[in-house]
């Protein structure tokens, strides 16, 4: 058994992160999906969804955790 992390740096504050990547929650920039660190995930909900009385996006618990593979 194994364990798989995505780095990468965040697409808003370039700030470099580990994460799952079937779960991490991105934005599409240019048609292309993008990481969010857990920070700016924050922000993007307070800014797109609770500021507009929308019920915010959940962040899946095992976002930041590692993916375990066979």
């Amino acid at each position: 058994m194994g364990y798989v992390m995505l780095t990468a740096n965040c697409c808003n504050c370039q700030r470099f992160f580990m994460s799952n990547p079937d779960f991490v929650p991105s934005i599409r920039i240019n048609g292309v999906k993008e990481p969010l660190c857990r920070d700016c995930f924050g922000k993007w909900n307070e800014l797109h969804r609770t500021s507009k009385g929308l019920e915010p996006v959940e962040l899946n618990p095992e976002a930041y955790s590692p993916l375990e593979c066979d």
